[in-house]
């Protein structure tokens, strides 16, 4: 069952944008480690994506010449960025063998600067002339394709074998060269590899096979595809070079044509989709290699952590409980919090008999880690009071040397209440003047609490 022809142009135009957004996801940090060559690789492959997106959009289901300019700018962006894709990939392969082959562990600053300049003329002065040199052999000014937009023309010329076809197999064959050079230098001197990588500060172990094995895929696809388009362009007849005059005869024209011409051609149609699956594929498959890296997903969790702190949401965190900026909670050390009961310790201390009945008694609170963020005490020990127990011995059973516990049962008192004392009890103040416990179950004394 063949797929309707709008509904195959918003398949291209929806991978195009995520194309274009997922490509775009690692620049940050590539720009941050000063890798030129994969930021060359997202600038073509991502730009082109956008550009198509935006065709796909304009030009759905017409073919009006609506943009001229627009469709000159992305007509001369279209073939720099076929060429410089694979100027990318060179740039990586290039910097691998040096990475590969480097003899001393610090590079000075002159050095990474002529490196960086070099890296440039290749990912980016290539490209340009290419664009330069596309006025030699184009035909007239673009094309219109409904459900495509805006296309470069030029006829099958020699001319455009040589400066637009052949390109990228040359610099598909000098990559490989350094990739080859890469891959025996590897194997050569693995022992030292660990060395010679943490030589460079913006580069893992891990990092550098991942553009290994970017820079090795482009190699093996860009040459198989560049023959396989020369293949595809040679089935069609040759056009007869007969000077610039007649290769440039009405070079201001722009043919529209509709989708119900185009597709009638089958050599059109595979060149169409041809040219826009590659680049989609190119954004999905460098997405893939960077994208789902451990330095990717952690840039993720600080991104949704930001987010989610930003709009008030409740996170997860390792290690920890659960927390939330909008309730006021805390990250706690475990996933049930910490919960401290507070302690009551009596001190030692020798007293007289009567002493035992007496409010000077001594008590060790500890209410540290039962007050919250606003400093207010969360737990009271008048909430906590209902459970105990409290032991009364006689005054004459004491002076004899009876043990209260052997003198009388001991006596449960009943949940007691009374309002939190006005002041914090401060452990190294004199003895408390405050009654321990409520004048009606203390012998002789008449004092009311």
């Amino acid at each position: 069952m063949s797929i309707p022809w709008l509904v195959q142009v918003d398949i291209v135009a929806a991978f195009s944008l995520l194309g274009f957004i997922l490509i775009t996801i690692p620049l940050y940090w590539h720009l941050e480690a000063w890798n030129v060559g994969c930021v060359l690789y997202i600038f073509w492959i991502g730009t082109q994506s956008l550009f198509q997106f935006i065709n796909s959009v304009v030009w759905r289901d017409n073919a009006i010449n609506w943009a001229p300019v627009w469709c000159d700018i992305t007509t001369h962006f279209t073939i720099g960025s076929s060429i410089g894709v694979c100027c990318a990939s060179l740039v990586i392969n290039r910097r691998l063998y040096h990475i590969a082959n480097i003899s001393t562990v610090s590079i000075s600053r002159s050095d990474k600067r002529r490196n960086m300049v070099t890296d440039l003329a290749i990912g980016v002065g290539i490209p340009i002339v290419s664009m330069c040199l596309y006025w030699v052999y184009q035909g007239h000014r673009f094309d219109i394709l409904e459900g495509v937009g805006c296309t470069e023309e030029f006829p099958n010329s020699f001319l455009a074998y040589l400066l637009y076809f052949t390109w990228p197999i040359v610099i598909g064959l000098v990559s490989a060269t350094y990739c080859i050079l890469t891959l025996r230098a590897f194997f050569k001197r693995r022992r030292d590899f660990s060395t010679l990588v943490a030589s460079n500060n913006n580069l893992t172990f891990n990092r550098y096979f991942r553009l290994m094995g970017l820079a090795a895929i482009e190699v093996l696809f860009t040459i198989p595809l560049s023959t396989y388009n020369i293949v595809e362009n040679a089935r069609t007849p040759i056009y007869p070079f007969r000077g610039f005059a007649d290769l440039h005869f009405w070079f201001s024209r722009v043919d529209q044509r509709s989708a119900l011409s185009w597709r009638s051609e089958p050599a059109t149609v595979a060149a169409v989709h041809f040219k826009q699956w590659t680049v989609i594929g190119c954004a999905l498959l460098f997405f893939l290699f960077f994208g789902m890296a451990e330095e990717a997903r952690k840039h993720y969790r600080l991104a949704l952590s930001s987010v989610a702190k930003r709009v008030g949401l409740s996170t997860f965190e390792k290690g920890t409980g659960f927390s939330s900026t909008g309730s006021g909670f805390k990250p706690t050390t475990s996933g049930f919090g910490r919960i401290t009961i507070p302690t009551f310790v009596q001190r030692s201390t020798r007293r007289g008999s009567m002493d035992s009945f007496s409010d000077r008694l001594s008590t060790n609170i500890s209410i540290s880690d039962a007050i919250d963020e606003k400093g207010a005490a969360t737990y009271s020990p008048v909430e906590s009071s209902a459970g105990s127990s409290t032991f009364i011995a006689s005054p004459v059973d004491t002076e004899k040397g009876v043990s209260p516990q052997e003198s009388l049962p001991p006596v449960s008192l009943p949940p007691v209440s009374f309002p939190p004392p006005p002041r914090a009890y401060d452990p190294e103040s004199p003895t408390r003047r405050e009654a321990d416990v409520p004048a009606s179950v203390r012998p002789h004394s008449i004092d009311m609490v």
